[in-house]
């Protein structure tokens, strides 16, 4: 049973025997049952019917076998999760192949440096060992090129073409994970960061095109407006369905409901930006005509409540509490915006600078400036003493 030819036939076979022993266990079982088969002893009654040599080709199948279950758990998950399971496959079967050429040098080096006995006796902790030291010149192979083992993955499974992703498909909530309330959590707060990334840039394009001549970037605006609604009906109901399954404790269930409240702000910012590109749009097909000054006066006053936005951002994925203090002390700066910008046009109406048709138009897109201010404040108000949403990221719980 010693001889090379049974070596080979115990590695061609044990792989297939240790994945069907590996849907229902770990590969735990598989090494605890070689190991016992191992301790029999042969006819001398001191040496193993199986030996060393010939138990590091089935330890090597074995390890090969186990990346059925990564493989198993993958099926139908996201690419991320693909990706793990394709790593997990290429470290162990590289290392199976690596290793099957030296069995016989290997299997000296563990005697070496295992306990003595007869071969019966210390063979179980011989193939521990093995294995053990299996797994530590793998991990210490690969960790030198883990650069190699990403470009092989991403090789194998890449993002494809991003032109093709509909956007408004969310890029992290997975059904798959809504019994597991706290992956599933941090997988919709991703989500709220990336719906509130979308609305961040919708103000930052109405800031930089107020005196632009093209609507081009304000039809943009108005197609990511669609996409932050469809998003967040999507993280609702995906909240919703974790509600509803009571898979959620009674502070998972509180911080959920708050997040559903910072969300419901984002989308309104998001709405309010299209607001303020169809008044502008209607600018530009010269239904009306700002003045210079008007548009110099909403230039400012969108930049600057994009830096507020862009702080608030911030902050809810900060979790810093003291900045969220100084940015409440900003809610009378929009007052006092809103005030002054309605006193300089009724100026300028009287003076005969701006047409008093323009009020009613002016006054729509200061509103939604307001508005937008007031959710900007909103979440902070939530995210100083309410909610904080490093309570759904695993990482740093831990």
């Amino acid at each position: 049973m010693k001889n090379e030819g049974c070596c080979k036939i115990y590695f061609a076979t044990s792989s297939f025997f240790a994945s069907k022993l590996e849907v229902v266990q770990s590969s735990s079982a598989t090494i605890a049952v070689l190991q016992n088969f191992a301790t029999q002893a042969g006819p001398d009654g001191v040496t193993s019917i199986l030996g060393l040599a010939g138990a590091i080709p089935v330890l090597l199948g074995d390890n090969i076998g186990t990346t059925i279950t990564a493989l198993l758990a993958s099926i139908g998950q996201s690419k991320d999760a693909k990706r793990t399971a394709l790593a997990h496959c290429i470290f162990n079967i590289s290392g199976s192949l690596a290793f099957v050429w030296f069995v016989k040098p290997y299997a000296a080096l563990i005697q070496q440096i295992s306990p003595k006995g007869a071969e019966v006796d210390v063979i179980s902790r011989q193939i521990a060992n093995a294995h053990t030291g299996f797994n530590l010149c793998m991990t210490i192979v690969w960790t030198i090129l883990l650069g190699v083992m990403v470009k092989i993955v991403m090789k194998l499974i890449p993002d494809g073409d991003s032109k093709e992703k509909n956007p408004s498909e969310p890029l992290y909530l997975d059904y798959n994970v809504t019994n597991q309330a706290a992956a599933a959590l941090q997988l919709a707060a991703k989500e709220v960061f990336h719906c509130s990334h979308i609305v961040k840039e919708m103000l930052k394009k109405i800031a930089d095109n107020v005196s632009s001549e093209k609507n081009e970037d304000l039809e943009e605006i108005q197609i990511d407006a669609e996409v932050v609604k469809k998003l967040n009906s999507k993280i609702t109901d995906y909240l919703v369905e974790l509600f509803s399954g009571s898979v959620l404790t009674e502070e998972q269930a509180t911080q959920t409901a708050k997040m559903m409240y910072v969300l419901s702000d984002i989308e309104r910012i998001g709405i309010l930006c299209e607001d303020i590109a169809d008044s502008l749009k209607d600018h530009l097909e010269k239904k009306y005509d700002f003045t210079q000054e008007a548009i110099q006066e909403l230039e400012k006053s969108l930049q600057m409540i994009h830096k507020m936005y862009s702080e608030t951002i911030q902050i809810m994925e900060s979790g810093e509490q003291e900045k969220a203090v100084e940015m409440l002390k900003q809610k009378d700066q929009i007052i006092d915006l809103d005030i002054n910008m309605r006193k300089a046009h009724m100026s300028r109406v009287a003076s005969g600078i701006c047409s008093p048709n323009l009020t009613m138009p002016f006054s729509q897109v200061l509103h939604c400036i307001d508005r937008i201010g007031n959710s900007c404040v909103n979440i902070t108000e939530a995210i100083s003493g309410q909610i904080d949403f490093s309570y759904f990221m695993i990482e740093k719980n831990q």
